[in-house]
């Protein structure tokens, strides 16, 4: 009998489209040991799909540009270890050869409750993500007291997420700079708000 793994969604702006509309309904099952079942709902037209594979997922990692083309739906993927730990799986659709929808996701249930928290924090259906260091740049980093940022354009909005997603500081006057010093020792998120962009960076509080 198959496992059906509850759905997580995550829509992700990476070269998306508005006029690519993202599927829904992603589900997971496992057909045997060695093989899992993905699934989903096309909301648009759509034909192909693509699939990108993170195994051993952990919070901070970065995110997949592109994925593997397919063209059915469901899709069995096998050879995939038995036992396996932390797999998250995305999909996306292709509408034409420089469109394609944000990315949906399912996390197996070999991943932890902070990866699954992380992976809710960037659930937003208007997120982009983009992580280009020449355009936004973030020292010192590990840090003890300030994290400075230095952007090209207007930095309308800093959002700081502990490692379990919770929201610990939200800053929307003097972005050039946040004060870290109050927060405990460990890795944060920092979710960069400028011209209607996201920019995802980490950091570490010494």
């Amino acid at each position: 009998m198959k496992t059906i793994i509850t759905i997580i969604f995550l829509l992700i702006n990476i070269i998306g489209n508005a006029q690519c509309t993202v599927p829904s309904n992603l589900t997971l099952s496992f057909p045997n040991p060695t093989s899992v079942q993905l699934g989903w709902t096309e909301n648009g037209t759509a034909t192909t799909w693509e699939i990108a594979i993170m195994p051993n997922f952990n919070t901070g990692d970065v995110l997949p540009t592109f994925g593997t083309v397919v063209t059915n739906n469901p899709i069995v993927l096998t050879n995939i270890p038995s036992g396996f730990g932390c797999y998250v799986f995305f999909i996306r659709s292709i509408c034409s050869a420089t469109e394609v929808s944000p990315w949906i996701a399912v996390a197996s249930s070999g991943c932890a409750n902070d990866i699954i928290n992380y992976i809710a924090t960037l659930s937003n259906d208007s997120f982009s993500l983009n992580t280009d260091d020449k355009e936004l740049q973030m020292a010192p980093n590990p840090s003890n007291k300030v994290v400075q940022f230095q952007m090209k354009s207007i930095i309308d909005k800093i959002t700081v997420f502990d490692s379990l997603g919770k929201v610990v500081l939200i800053q929307t006057q003097n972005t050039s700079e946040i004060d870290i010093e109050n927060l405990s020792k460990g890795i944060y998120f920092i979710d960069v708000v400028s011209e209607d962009k996201h920019f995802f960076k980490k950091f570490i509080k010494e």
